[in-house]
């Protein structure tokens, strides 16, 4: 009698391509693969990427075939001369490459359908290590591989975004379901955060997490925030779609302010909306940023609506000129101070007539400016209801500075919009 099939658990991707390690092209199919495979209850246990090679490629799946139940290789299934994976999937398992006269016949289908004529090499597309299931590709002509090896699954897939992402719908998840069973549901909510780091909010949380043990977080520190995924598995977890939107509604309570989305949205989205809703509109007025603050103002369609127009006063002079920021001030405080910041945000709101105005000031780095350490950034939002300053150290270089300065200057907008109902 045969065994029954092992369950599918645990995973690694072997990404193939010269262009991957060179930098000019971005590995996007390996976030798209961990999500599905994360999605579908098997772990992801590694991830590597190797160059069209095939002795590299053959020393990587033997590896880790050893260790996982699963492998999936994307890339190095086209027809050019550095297109391994073929070959080195019959020289890893000791099998010929056998032409699939039904795969080529539907290779040839592909190119008499388009008036085409079929170059010779696209023949090769048709060879696969004897033995092997092929997987059909309803996106591209290179189908997939599907070997079984050594105990382990392994599956091949073109390194073509959609072509990969068809194949894992009609490949790979058919075939992890079929091993493992109904799959586990993977219930989810995210939130997304402003102001602290991942340590401090993980902190905030410690013992709704102890009086919650159904249900996990996963906390994601980002350039731009910590994003937190709430998460429940059925039926491993008794927890319901209602319970885990219950649950994200009471953490986001926990965290107050620092929450900005519920529904996965950009920080700016999130202000554009709000200034809609409320019908009121913002200027800017920048130094160390550059005009970053405004850019990401108006990143969204419709920001016309809200958005007045910016400053970009970079040089004292400039600050005094297009600002009126009071010379006298620059001198007794320096351009980067609280009290600068404050002129720059009601100067932009006056000169504009916007409902609001937000300045930035600081130091981007990389040396120091007028006795003040590189990191140190002041954000004025000034309104009807008077202005509002804060200081931030900021680490990181010089793009980490403005960078987080802008969105930091975006938040306080959100704050202040949220205090004054508009």
């Amino acid at each position: 009698m045969t065994a029954p099939a092992r369950p599918i658990a645990t995973a690694a991707v072997i990404t193939i391509g010269d262009e991957i390690l060179s930098g000019q092209t971005i590995d996007t199919n390996f976030t798209y693969l961990a999500e599905a495979l994360h999605k579908a209850g098997v772990i992801v246990e590694s991830h590597v990427t190797i160059t069209d090679d095939e002795e590299r490629i053959v020393e990587a799946i033997a590896r880790e075939s050893s260790r996982v139940d699963l492998i999936v290789t994307t890339g190095g299934l086209g027809i050019t001369s550095d297109d391994r994976t073929r070959p080195a999937l019959a020289r890893l398992t000791g099998r010929d490459l056998v032409n699939d006269p039904e795969l080529l016949g539907e290779i040839e289908v592909f190119f008499r359908d388009r008036k085409i004529r079929m170059p010779a090499m696209n023949a090769a597309q048709a060879a696969l290590p004897e033995g092997a299931n092929k997987i059909t590709n309803r996106a591209g002509l290179a189908p997939g591989i599907h070997i079984t090896w050594n105990d382990c699954e392994i599956l091949s897939f073109p390194g073509v975004p959609g072509e990969l992402r068809a194949l894992t719908r009609d490949g790979l998840l058919p075939l992890v379901e079929a091993r493992n069973g109904p799959a586990e549901v993977l219930l989810e909510r995210s939130l997304r955060t402003w102001g602290k780091g991942e340590s401090q909010v993980a902190r905030a949380l410690q013992g709704w997490e102890r009086a919650n043990p159904d249900i996990k977080i996963a906390y994601l520190p980002e350039p731009r925030g910590v994003t937190l995924r709430i998460l429940a598995r059925r039926p491993v977890s008794p927890v319901s779609a209602h319970d885990l939107d219950l649950a994200a509604r009471d953490i986001a309570d926990q965290l107050g302010d620092l929450v900005y989305s519920t529904r996965n949205e950009e920080l700016d989205e999130v202000v554009g909306y709000l200034l809609i809703l409320y019908k009121k509109t913002v200027a800017t007025a920048e130094s160390l940023t550059g005009g970053r603050l405004a850019d990401y103002l108006t990143s969204r369609g419709g920001s016309s609506r809200y958005f007045l127009g910016g400053f970009v006063p970079y040089q004292a002079e400039a600050k005094v000129r297009d600002l009126g920021v009071p010379r006298e001030l620059i001198e007794e405080h320096g351009t980067v101070s609280h009290e600068v910041a404050r002129s720059m945000a009601e100067a932009a709101r006056v000169r504009t007539g916007a409902d609001y105005g937000i300045s930035l000031t600081g130091v981007a780095g990389p040396d120091a400016i007028e006795g003040k350490p590189v990191g140190l950034v002041y954000c004025a939002v000034a309104s009807s209801q008077g202005t509002e300053i804060r200081d931030w150290n900021l680490p990181g270089d010089r793009y980490r500075v403005k960078d987080r300065a802008a969105w930091g200057a975006i938040n306080q907008l959100r704050l202040a919009l949220i205090r004054a109902g508009g």
